[in-house]
């Protein structure tokens, strides 16, 4: 059953400091939002929790008298709250105490440490600012490890949260104040799965004396049933759990640890800085700031159906949602080492030091299709001569997707095809027969082949002997399923909570794991030296975006500022300045045979289909129709935010580069407009408000750079073209979509011309002194998504500049307006009909033709009263019938501003600097009397 949370209506996102305090509406709007309906109960009793959840290597046969543990802890509430955690710590100590036994071959007994008092913040240094920091109550370290830091995520392996009374238990109630709670929960809970790479992380909540015992992945989290300290085994109950914990099936740390990955010990990373610095890498001291936080990782390639090394030194980008794709990118090198007399050395055969490239590793969504097959297009479409602006992966696959199938056919093994024909998909996640029991039990009935040492080298590279030779062919690995059984009940790699907890029709709820490997380098795009190099990499990925789109037909549909890289090394033969990567949300057109073996016929088929392809009605159970609607807020294209079923094309994938531009330039150049001009564009929550704010933007007076006539120009003529694209619905007036070689024909020429400054690159002010900016995480909607279904339109053609506009721009000091695209279009002020406001009422939240009237007639009232001097309309129309003042005011205010100490409404920072002078002022007075 799901145990609800409260429902909100939008999520949060960092655009400035104040956005990541702990009491910020927006950040406690974005975790309930994110919580809710993904907490869910499992279980009948606990015991069904621990045995299903917590595959144990070692059976359970502690048969200590523990009823008398909790004698001492009088749970207090309020401030006093921590007053009863010695008594609580005491109790939790007494309870591991048995696991550094005699019997045991290490020690297994965690460190139990009162941490209330230690501030833990987000587990990477470089993205501190971007995440409130957490007070855990108590911690527990790794099994057998003495050595514990205080404040560091490194040294922690699962999490108490205790409350004071029964009341404080959150997952049978809804409200805010609970909503809090499983907050903390889930706040330890992802900080534990980004520290260590756990596959999943638990987590305890003890209020008064009931106990919960939470599970959390990156899809939904499973509670177990309550129970209650004050009876008899409720403390073997709590015995149990943290014995299997420290008994993991497969690894030596913790149940939830990844067996592919594994610490970067200080031999690695000496090794690391060393072939860095042979290899003349550039910049790679800045790099190396927080290796002890790097890792081995296991690459699981699709084409070799190898596992290869690497060495994880550096994190660049990091999604810190917990239910998402969780993406983690870093910089990372091939271990080129091997093993020898017990330990790692350098290969003799290898005296290059190895590249460094860029490992991605993310959760996909099961209905979406894995970023690999995009990559495989890519290189099946795309010569290495023509890539330009797109990455080139390495090695890498999907391991989720590899694990299911090596379950599938361990279930055959042991006589369960009837399960292969049941008429389940195996994607639908149907249990195996051996799941039908408890895990104790199935666990007895494990053949030689699925022992614990021999499994656990599958997950390894080294003494790894069961996959195909490096070099064989591909279709011979892309099957592959070593002979061993599959260790665990369930896959790993690919969650299985929503089927466990409600069934099969949830699978497409599930995620998958996979780590991609990137052969080009990159820096974010908020880190360049100079604008002419910002403005390079933009280009060159709009390029990479065209090949995408007219030569694999893949179109994007994710363009932000996380999705463009600075490229850092330009020697290869491809010297583009930037490029274009993450496809996780990407459309790939079907291509005919026909195409298959001929890229000479490619752009004549894509436009084909395009316009013509057909497909059938989506049923129900559709994939297609589960996905959820997904995108970087902050630059999604007007369009998209004003309707939700629009078919996502091309056009608006260019717009989006508009936004992550002006995004860049407001936050780290020196525009001299003041730092409230991002907050004023870019709205988030609100799809409504996020589109007006961005129009309002557009029909502004678009502002000079001090000092940078090129980048001056590129914004004063990218502006309109955005502006002229959108929809409008003024009468006999149809928008002129983006295109290629409009957008590209101005960047060029910006690129060209002289005057460019050095190392004009400015810290952003917005995150409280970081020099870096908040890149804006992917947000997800529950609204359905038939993208992948749909046909896409073809782009019209415009009219390109010529020449001798081209010279009458450069000419000219103020950089005037194209003679076909006037700089402002007048807004609509003429009479509502009631078509409009049917057709509009679909595009609003809330719906209701009177508050699409009041919506419509203050739009005009607000555009009205910003017009340029020699384009006036006609008055602004008359508020609605029986409105109050107060009324039109709240209306108007939800629009376009903020009130006033005086009560008027303040309006946006770049709406104030168009009208600020007094001469307009008294001309826009005279003219409208």
């Amino acid at each position: 059953m799901s145990v609800s949370t409260c429902n909100f209506c939008s999520r949060s996102i960092r655009s400035g400091f104040s956005d990541i305090k702990p009491n910020n509406p927006a950040q406690i709007d974005g975790w309930a939002n994110e919580l809710n309906g993904r907490v869910l109960q499992f279980g009948q009793d606990p015991d069904e929790f621990i045995d299903t959840l917590l595959p144990c290597s070692t059976p359970y046969e502690l048969e200590n008298d523990l009823d008398g543990v909790f004698t001492d802890y009088k749970p207090k509430k309020g401030k006093a709250e921590k007053e009863s955690y010695p008594e609580l710590v005491e109790g939790l100590r007494m309870i591991v105490e048995p696991f550094d036994s005699k019997t045991e071959k290490r020690n297994r007994t965690p460190l139990v440490i009162d941490t209330s008092d230690d501030r833990h913040n987000f587990p990477f240094n470089a993205f501190v600012k971007h995440h409130h920091h957490t007070r855990p109550d108590i911690s527990f370290g790794f099994p057998g490890e003495k050595t514990f830091i205080r404040g560091s995520w490194q040294h922690v392996s699962m999490v108490v949260e205790a409350k004071g009374h029964e009341e404080d238990d959150p997952f049978p109630r809804k409200g805010l104040k609970n909503v809090r709670t499983v907050e903390q929960l889930a706040k330890n809970a992802r900080n534990l799965m980004l520290a260590h790479g756990f596959l999943c992380s638990f987590v305890v909540g003890i209020y008064g004396h009931i106990v919960r015992l939470v599970r959390f992945d990156h899809t939904c989290a499973l509670v177990s049933k309550a129970f209650d300290l004050r009876r008899s085994g409720s403390a073997k109950i709590l015995q149990r759990f943290l014995w299997h914990f420290v008994h993991p099936r497969i690894g030596d740390t913790v149940v939830g640890c990844d067996p592919t990955v594994s610490r970067l010990d200080k031999a690695s990373q000496e090794w690391v800085k060393k072939q860095l610095e042979k290899g003349d890498t550039v910049g790679w001291e800045k790099h190396v700031g927080e290796l002890d936080k790097g890792r081995r990782v296991e690459v699981y390639d699709e084409k070799t159906g190898r596992c290869i090394p690497y060495l994880l030194y550096h994190l660049v980008d990091v999604n810190g949602r917990l239910f998402s794709r969780a993406t983690m990118v870093w910089r990372a090198m091939e271990d080129t080492r091997v093993w020898k007399g017990g330990r790692l050395i350098d290969d003799g055969h290898r005296p290059k030091p190895p590249k460094p490239q860029i490992l991605k590793e993310a959760w996909r969504q099961l209905v979406r299709t894995a970023e690999a097959t995009f990559y495989d297009r890519i290189s099946s479409r795309i010569s290495d001569e023509e890539r330009y602006g797109v990455p080139k992966m390495v090695c890498g696959g999907d391991i989720g997707d590899f694990e299911l199938r090596w379950w599938e056919e361990t279930g055959k093994r042991w006589g369960r095809e009837e399960d292969a024909e049941d008429g389940t998909p195996p994607a639908e996640g149907r249990k195996p027969a051996s799941a039908r029991g408890s895990a104790s039990r199935t666990s007895t009935k494990r053949s030689k082949k699925s022992s614990t040492s021999s499994s656990r080298l599958l997950f390894s590279s080294i003494g790894s002997v069961g996959g195909p030779a490096v070099g064989e062919e591909a279709e011979s690995s892309h099957g592959y399923i070593p002979e061993e059984d599959f260790p665990f009940d369930y896959p790993q790699h690919q969650t299985y909570s929503w089927r466990l907890a409600q069934g099969t029709k949830e699978w497409h709820r599930e995620r998958s794991h996979m780590r991609i490997v990137i052969d080009d380098v990159g820096r974010p795009l908020t880190e360049f030296t100079c604008t002419h190099e910002l403005v390079g990499a933009l280009r060159d990925a709009i390029i990479g975006h065209r090949l995408l789109w007219e030569k694999a037909n893949i179109l994007h549909r994710d363009v932000s500022v996380g999705n463009i890289l600075i490229k850092d090394d330009r020697k290869q033969s491809n010297k583009f300045t930037g490029f274009l990567h993450d496809f996780d949300h990407s459309f790939m057109e079907p291509v005919p045979d026909a195409m298959a073996d001929s890229q000479e016929g490619a752009p004549e088929v894509a436009d084909e289909l395009r316009v013509g392809a057909t497909n059938p009605p989506q049923g129900p159970t559709d994939p297609a129709s589960q996905k959820e609607r997904t995108g970087t807020y902050y630059f999604m294209a007007i369009e998209v935010l004003n309707v939700p079923e629009i078919i996502h094309n091309a056009h608006h994938d260019l717009e989006s580069f508009y936004w992550v531009f002006l995004w860049v330039v407001v936050r780290h150049t020196d525009h001299g407009q003041g730092e409230d001009i991002c907050h004023d564009i870019f709205k988030y929550g609100n799809d409504k408000d996020s589109a007006i704010a961005k129009r309002g933007w557009l029909e502004s007076v678009v502002f000079d750079i001090p000092d940078n006539e090129p980048l001056s120009y590129l914004l004063k003529e990218f502006t309109p073209l955005v502006l002229e694209h959108i929809p409008t619905n003024r009468r006999n007036v149809k928008p002129i979509l983006l295109t290629y070689d409009a957008i590209l024909e101005i960047f060029d020429t910006a690129l060209a011309m002289p005057g460019w400054p050095e190392k004009d690159w400015r810290p952003c002010a917005l995150l409280d002194g970081d020099v870096g900016t908040g890149i804006a995480a992917t947000v997800m909607t529950a609204a359905p998504e038939n993208l992948d279904s749909r046909p896409i339109r073809a782009l019209p053609t415009r009219r390109a500049a010529s020449a001798s506009d081209t010279l009458a721009h450069l000419k000219s000091d103020a950089f005037p307006p194209h003679p076909s695209r006037p700089r402002l279009r007048a807004p609509f002020t003429g009479p509502v009909s009631q078509k409009m406001l049917k057709r509009s009422a679909t595009c609003l939240e809330g719906g209701g033709l009177e508050k699409t009237v009041a919506s419509l007639r203050s739009d005009a009232l607000r555009m009205n009263t910003r017009r340029k001097v020699g384009d006036m309309g006609p008055p602004p129309l008359p508020p609605l019938a029986g409105a109050s003042p107060e009324e039109a005011t709240e209306t108007t205010g939800a629009r376009t501003g903020r009130p006033t100490s005086r009560g008027r409404l303040e309006k946006p920072a770049f709406e104030r600097r168009a009208r600020s002078s007094s001469q307009v002022r008294e001309q826009m007075t005279r003219k409208a009397t």
